[in-house]
């Protein structure tokens, strides 16, 4: 069923059926849930989990590039291994 249908459906509705269906609506969430979310309140639930810490922004993103003469890192590591 599209939005649109969805939507005519529920012009057709009364007025009280309609504000049931934006009762529903409100109770749902407006984003699911991440699985990450979702395993945290799993372990919570269990009495495994007490808190969680919010992270840390990472040191990589405040780091500036280093700029290298000769070949690329990669290669070098890639030579190395090989």
């Amino acid at each position: 069923m599209s939005v649109k249908e969805v939507l005519e459906a529920v012009q057709a509705l009364s007025p009280e059926e309609r504000a049931q269906v934006r009762d529903l609506l409100d109770t749902l969430p407006s984003v699911p849930p991440s699985p990450e979310a979702e395993a945290q309140a799993r372990l919570r639930e269990a009495g495994l989990l007490v808190e969680t810490k919010p992270r840390e922004v990472s040191t990589r993103a405040r780091r500036t590039p280093v700029e290298i003469k000769g070949k690329p890192l990669s290669e070098t590591i890639v030579e190395e291994r090989g």
